[in-house]
């Protein structure tokens, strides 16, 4: 009886053990980035300067700023996200290595424009 009971709770343990909690889910890129983007193209002037903060590989806006940003940093560092400002919407492409990172942006909407931007983290 002992034996069967361990039989049946041992793929019970190993579900509980195996499955990942918040503290696994964390990304070496998580923390507060300051991001610098300059316009190579198009009606833009910059550079613009904003923070970020990344939880659990999710990009988030750190506030205050009066963007929204959205997106996702992988583990291996590649980065796509959304950043809106009224009707303002600019794609974000690039990869974070380090603590550094490089990337494109490109807005769509009130006047096409382009870029590159850098980022570092700061926390």
């Amino acid at each position: 009886m002992i034996r069967l009971r361990a039989a049946l709770l041992a793929p019970a343990l190993f579900l509980a053990v195996g499955v990942p909690t918040g503290a696994y889910a964390a990304n070496r890129f998580d923390g507060a980035w300051s991001v610098i983007a300059t316009a190579e193209s198009g009606s833009c002037t910059g550079p613009y300067s904003y923070p970020i903060v990344i939880r659990d590989g999710t990009v988030d806006d750190a506030g205050g700023n009066g963007v929204d940003a959205s997106g996702r940093a992988g583990a291996d560092g590649r980065i796509t996200g959304t950043i809106r400002k009224g009707l303002a919407s600019v794609l974000v492409s690039g990869r974070l290595r380090g603590s550094a990172g490089t990337g494109r942006w490109s807005l769509s909407g009130l006047g096409a424009c382009a870029g590159r931007w850098t980022a570092r983290r700061t926390g």
